[in-house]
């Protein structure tokens, strides 16, 4: 082996298993100097892994460390360090050790190895240098040498043919353990891609937000290497024990093999698909719900897909919502492997996939519990996580704006109540003498508002209520701020609970507006708090009067101002009080290095108002209003009392969670709230020692400058302007950015705008054509519709006319045709009185009497045949000649005139189809006025027929009668 320089780890090299054989090895010790690690990039780049032994080698031997290198028999183990006294100082699995390289540097020689400290798919450069020194060139190479070894039994365990192994073992099946990481990553407000977060092994993820997900697939046993040969993607679906078709293939990122021979699938999970709903819902705070991932990959010997599938639970959060806790680990699930392989050809495979039994680990806890076995059947089960019983409802924190308020009061409060009121409203200046006995015991929620408004001297500025409108109108540069906060304000309580609600725009607007009136504080991180304990009892602008009166008159602004002065002032201020009625407590903060601004902050910038109940917050209000900023005094040291027990019993951390989780929950019942109300108010804390309180840090303070060196301070202020200077860099970087932003959207829609006048005037042209087009038309059809009109009413007076002389021949043919019956009527009458007469005569003459006989039947003859003929010769009997004509020229002109009739009927019919084509275009242009024309001339049109009709019906009854 002399003459090594390096060795180094191949991928194709694997971690053999616990089952191999290897060849005993006496053990190796080495004394060498360590000189420590650092991290490196590129684990197997020598000029890196060189600059590395150079700096650290450049130490003084005395920071160095003497250690005992012993490497191991076998390559399952791990290269180990001890000190002289033989207390292990650190172990190496050879496994992870990726490179190993010699070298000489300033006459000394060097052994460094690159080592992977961790397998996270999370830090993928967690990769280490580490550098040891000997005294001579020879116990190098006996390292070096035994590095070799190890390789070389790496390299020849994995080498001999599977068909061998399979021989000797063909009887039994080859057992496999393989693990599964799976991790989740999404972006954060910045864009950068963050672990989520875990609590009690469930992921915490907000809705909305673009997620990675990973799953690393490591072989930890078997008999031999397997090669991945294919991965069919990434699958995801919400719920437990899913079907293969409601599984969701992923866009896959990348697949590939790591170096320490892990698989490794990263793919985009975009929740605002459709498929994801219930993974993209935001879930109750007491609920949790599953969500699987799996992968099917093909290995080389094993023909048959394998599923690996990892179950999880977790709970969606508000795409704003903000985690405190970063704690992350991946989700790890085991599988186990059993096949049986049978030569085939040149390889072994399992032919049969009846001889490949894979599942997981979790599949082995279900079939073993019969519980889980029965609730698998529930598809509801198999998509909410069950309620974990280490879960309590002490583990997450009270909801800000939860609890009930006593809204019924006994008719002797209000009373009291009344006649205090009444009392009040005539001097408002002066308030009556049991206001504070009152206000000690609550006051009635009903008449909070006005109790408020009263106490907070709201009258002193009535021209605040008439600002309020005026500011809304203005823009604030705290608008973002503002929104991001209400979304957490009262998230428990129903009037703020509705994203985009009544609640929440309210809120939104008073803040908006201390935000423009105040412009030296502007919007204060946990202002929206306060402003929603007000709006729950009062109007927007009520409220918003209330609010300026105690940052201003209270003084609650003064606490934002100059760097957080004053805040600290009051955090000394109840340190002290602490050490004077609490000093066993404030003794056992110093001793857990709690410090008062850890638990305090959020009391003196929201008045209590972020975390505890409703009850409490309300009746903490009554009394600051009532006395100011000593309440707070009051109430602090209340609670710290209360809980001075449990508090003593807790290190750092559990007492940070106390105050965040545990105490809050103490007082969601309005009696314990009461309780600490009125402890609180039986507390004797001195004014008098607030205020010395006050000028001991105020001398402090001067003490302290005049302590600090000119240089140091003016290097302190040169750092504060330096930040200053940068947050404005980033600020107009930022505004600079938009507006380069908003210049292109703007002359994007200005290009856009652009083309669409254009095509609007080629539009509007065009429509000008057709418009002067029509008008061209119109004017032909008006000047036609006069004609039409002119010539309808010539026709109309040449019939009316033609028809009334033919009405007057008719009349004259009826009378005369009167009159002659008349005379035929008469002179048949008389022709029977003659006949008669003559009868009588010559009845007696029997000569005369036949011969008249004959005559008379002879003249009834001829009458007959006169008759029958219409041979009326008698021109008694018969019209004229000339009347005869008359007629026959009357048939002959209503002959002509029936033609003409039809004549104009059809020229009608024509022109009405001109005009309906007319009416046709100019119902395009609205025009009522050529309707109603049209209609006109259809009546018009119409109607000399019609006349017409009735005439020849008229005249062809006379000529009938």
């Amino acid at each position: 082996l002399s003459g090594i320089s390096r060795l180094f780890l191949m991928d194709s090299v694997a971690v053999p298993a616990s089952n191999f054989n290897e060849q005993n090895h006496k053990e190796f010790k080495e004394t060498l100097t360590y000189y420590g690690c650092s991290n490196i990039v590129e684990p197997k780049n020598e000029f890196l892994i060189r600059e590395i032994v150079r700096l650290l080698g450049a130490k003084d031997d005395l920071q160095a460390q003497v250690v005992t290198i012993r490497m191991p028999s076998t390559c399952q183990q791990s290269v180990q360090f001890f000190d002289n006294d033989g207390n292990l100082v650190d172990d190496f699995p050879v496994c992870r050790i990726l490179f190993c390289t010699k070298m000489s540097e300033q006459k000394r020689c060097f052994l460094a190895f690159t080592f992977r400290s961790q397998t996270s798919i999370v830090d993928e450069s967690a990769d280490q240098c580490h550098v040891l020194c000997a005294p001579d060139r020879a116990t190098i190479e006996r390292v070096m040498g035994e590095f070799a070894r190890i390789f070389d039994n790496a390299n020849n365990s994995a080498s001999p043919h599977l068909n061998t192994f399979v021989a000797g073992n063909c009887s039994g099946l080859l057992s496999f353990e393989l693990e599964g990481h799976l991790n989740i990553m999404e972006r954060d407000d910045k864009g950068q891609l963050v672990p989520s977060p875990q609590e009690k092994t469930c992921f915490k993820l907000r809705r909305g937000r673009e997620k990675h997900i990973s799953l690393l697939i490591n072989q930890v046993s078997g008999p031999y290497r397997l090669v991945v040969k294919k991965c069919f993607g990434l699958l995801l679906a919400a719920g437990r024990n899913v079907k293969h078709v409601d599984m969701q293939l992923l866009d896959v990122q990348s697949m590939r093999t790591k170096e320490n021979g892990g698989y490794l699938i990263s793919a985009v999970w975009d929740p605002l698909s459709p498929h994801f709903d219930v993974l993209n819902t935001e879930t109750p705070r007491e609920t949790r719900v599953y969500m699987t991932v799996a992968t099917d990959i093909v290995f080389c010997t094993i023909p048959e897909p394998l599923r690996f599938v990892v179950d999880c639970r977790v709970r969606i959060f508000d795409e704003n919502e903000r985690f405190w806790s970063w704690k992350h680990r991946d989700v790890c699930e085991r599988y186990y492997l059993k096949v049986r392989l049978c030569p085939n050809g040149n390889e072994a495979v399992a032919l049969d996939p009846k001889d490949i039994c894979f599942e997981s680990f979790s599949q082995r806890q279900r079939l073993l519990s019969p519980s889980v076995r029965h609730c698998s059947k529930g598809m509801l089960s198999n998509l909410i996580a069950p309620h974990d019983e280490n879960e309590s409802d002490s583990d997450e924190p009270l909801l800000s704006g939860s609890g009930e308020v006593k809204q019924e009061y006994s008719a002797a409060v209000l009373a009291e109540w009344n006649q205090c009121l009444t009392l009040w409203k005539d001097d408002l200046n002066q308030r009556p003498d049991q206001l504070t006995l009152l206000i000690c015991n609550g006051v009635p929620d009903p008449l909070r508002g006005e109790v408020w408004q009263m106490l907070a001297g709201c009258f002193q500025q009535p021209e605040l209520s008439e600002t309020y409108p005026q500011l809304l109108t203005k823009e604030c540069p705290n608008e973002q701020v503002i929104v991001r906060d209400i979304h957490r304000t009262f998230p428990a309580h129903d009037y703020f609970k509705q994203v985009g609600g009544l609640g929440q725009d309210a809120l939104y607007k008073i803040s908006k507006a201390y935000a423009v009136y105040d412009e030296e504080v502007g919007y204060c991180q946990g202002l929206s708090f306060l402003a929603a304990s007000l709006l729950l009892h009062m109007s927007e602008a009520e409220a918003f009067c209330v609010l300026v009166r105690i940052m201003y008159h209270y003084r609650l602004r003064d606490l934002f101002k100059q760097g957080f002065e004053t805040l600290h002032l009051r955090f000394y201020q109840l340190t002290r009080l602490m050490q004077d009625y609490l000093p066993d407590l404030s003794e056992h903060f110093q001793e857990i290095h709690i410090e008062t601004h850890m638990f305090a902050s959020q009391w003196f910038l929201t008045l209590f108002t972020a975390k505890f109940p409703l009850s409490m917050v309300f009746h903490i209000i009554d009394l600051f209003l009532l006395e100011g900023m000593n309440t707070i005094f009051h109430i602090a040291l209340a609670l710290l009392k209360a809980s001075k027990k449990e508090l003593l019993s807790l290190d750092f951390e559990g007492a940070l969670k106390y105050f965040r989780v545990a105490l809050p929950r103490k007082y969601r019942t309005e009696a314990t709230a009461k309780e600490l109300v009125q402890s609180a108010v039986k507390l004797r804390v001195s004014v008098d020692k607030v205020i010395e309180y006050e000028e001991d840090f105020l001398e402090l303070k001067r003490q302290e400058a005049d302590m600090e060196n000119p240089l140091e301070h003016y290097q302190k202020e040169n750092m504060k302007l330096l930040a200053e200077v940068m947050r404005l860099e980033r600020e107009n970087e930022d505004l600079a950015t938009k507006l380069v932003t908003s210049k292109v959207n703007l002359r994007k829609n200005l290009d856009a705008a652009e083309e669409n006048i254009e095509s609007l005037q080629v539009q509007l042209e065009k429509m000008a054509r057709l418009c002067k087009d029509l008008q061209e038309d119109n004017r032909n059809q008006q000047e036609e519709r006069k004609r039409m009109q002119e010539m309808c009413h010539r026709e109309f007076s040449r019939l009316e006319e033609e028809n009334r002389r033919a009405q007057n021949i008719i009349y004259d043919y009826k009378q005369i045709c009167s009159d002659l019956s008349k005379r035929l009527e008469r002179l048949q009458k008389v022709h029977t009185d003659v006949t008669r007469q003559y009868s009588d005569v010559t009845s007696d003459c029997d000569n005369c009497s036949p011969r008249l006989e004959s005559c008379r039947q002879q003249a009834e003859a001829e009458f007959e045949e006169a008759i029958g003929g219409q041979n009326f010769d008698s021109s008694q009997l018969t019209p004229s000649d000339d009347q005869t004509d008359q007629v026959n020229l009357l048939q002959l002109e209503l002959a002509h005139t029936k033609l003409e009739l039809v004549q104009c009927q059809c020229r009608n019919q024509e022109l009405l189809h001109q005009l309906n084509r007319c009416s046709a275009c100019q119902e395009q242009n609205k025009s009522t006025w050529l309707s109603k024309t049209l209609n006109s001339i259809k009546e018009a049109a119409w109607s000399p027929s019609t006349v017409v009709q009735r005439k020849d019906k008229e005249f062809t009854n006379a000529a009938a009668d």
